[in-house]
């Protein structure tokens, strides 16, 4: 019997309380797995990388409102369910459902009322959602959200369609994690707080994209690098620090490389922490450049990862040994994991060079 997934959902706010609780009301029974967003333009970009069946916005947003995030959306083709939160004034309904909201929720005053019922009008959102998604299917549109394993004689396994889920599930834990951090990160002022769990986040995410590709893929054994390593690329270029615009992420990864879990979530964790150390140290704000990741047979049953960087920092020279230097740290202890070996070459910019055991 297939386990039930929690619906996914992206609560969209600018306030921490109203995420706070969201989070301690919502995710208890297990039924939804919340994401959010603390702006419109972080949950476009959360809705482009991310598959969710509800988005529930708040009315009220710095600069903006949730009407506004809708229109763009509509605007833009998306159908997704959507969730209008705010005062239950007769002008704001009737204006949220002529532009296209799903439904309206009054916040009012009895907070575990609220609650109770924004999970009913969740959960009503995502049958509307699967209505449309098996309608979609139906006519042809709309590719399966998760492609099931057969086996010879052509019969969904039930092992693998569980293994599926349990992947599912973990990527979705994983979020939740992320989604704490990040809420924290905006509740401190202080920046070097904010940079470690911004750290933490993008490490936790690394490891949530193999259980995502698992979960959609037709084969749970091993993760094809060439789909993998961009979108880490992708998630770390989204957040460059300030002055990094003109530095750009480049992967080349050799197409017939797949790792099995146990080497491709350190090797992952490893891309994530050299880029991440690239942006933060190894170029002056505003200068252009690259960033290259890459991936290829070395020689038989050796594969090679190497990160290379074209700034012109000289912050880029890191000390491998540093106790102060988490990232290194993490790099070294993870190339030792998967009995690699670690080589730094500083001719023509900072490459870092990972051989490890390989099997085609």
């Amino acid at each position: 019997m297939m386990v039930k997934s929690p619906v996914p959902v992206l609560y969209v706010a600018d306030d921490l309380r109203a995420c706070e609780g969201a989070c301690h009301f919502l995710q208890k029974s297990g039924e939804i797995s919340l994401d959010f967003a603390f702006s419109t333009e972080e949950a476009a970009d959360l809705l482009y990388k991310n598959e969710y069946h509800v988005v529930v916005c708040e009315y009220h947003l710095k600069g903006t409102d949730g009407l506004s995030f809708l229109d763009d959306l509509r605007s833009q083709g998306e159908r997704i369910p959507f969730i209008i939160v705010g005062d239950d004034t007769e002008g704001v309904v009737i204006e949220a459902i002529n532009r296209g909201a799903d439904f309206f929720l009054n916040r009012g005053e009895n907070r575990f009322q609220f609650y109770v019922e924004l999970s009913l009008t969740i959960k009503r959102a995502a049958r509307k959602y699967d209505i449309s998604a098996r309608r979609q299917q139906e006519e042809g549109q709309r590719r399966s959200h998760s492609a099931f394993v057969r086996s010879p004689e052509g019969v969904p396994d039930e092992k693998d369609i569980l293994i599926q889920e349990v992947h599912h599930r973990v990527k979705n834990n994983l979020q939740l994690i992320s989604s704490i951090l990040k809420m924290h990160s905006y509740r401190t002022t202080d920046p070097d707080t904010r940079e470690i769990l911004e750290d933490c986040r993008n490490r936790i995410a690394s490891m949530a994209l193999i259980h995502e590709y698992l979960y959609r893929s037709d084969n749970l054994a091993t993760i094809r690098m060439a789909e993998y390593v961009p979108r880490i690329a992708r998630n770390l270029s989204a957040q460059k620090p300030h002055g990094m615009d003109r530095v750009e992420i480049i992967t080349r990864c050799d197409p017939d490389i797949s790792l099995d879990i146990d080497t491709c979530i350190p090797c992952g964790i490893i891309i994530n922490e050299l880029i991440t150390n690239a942006l933060k140290y190894g170029f002056s704000p505003g200068e252009s450049g690259e960033i290259v990741v890459s991936m290829d047979k070395y020689r038989r049953g050796l594969a090679r990862l190497r990160v290379s960087e074209s700034g012109s920092s000289t912050k880029s020279n890191v000390d491998m040994e540093s106790k102060e230097t988490l990232g290194m740290q993490l790099v070294k202890n993870l190339t030792t994991q998967i009995d690699g070996t670690l080589t730094v070459s500083h001719e023509g910019g900072l490459t870092f060079s990972i051989v490890f055991p390989f099997t085609e």
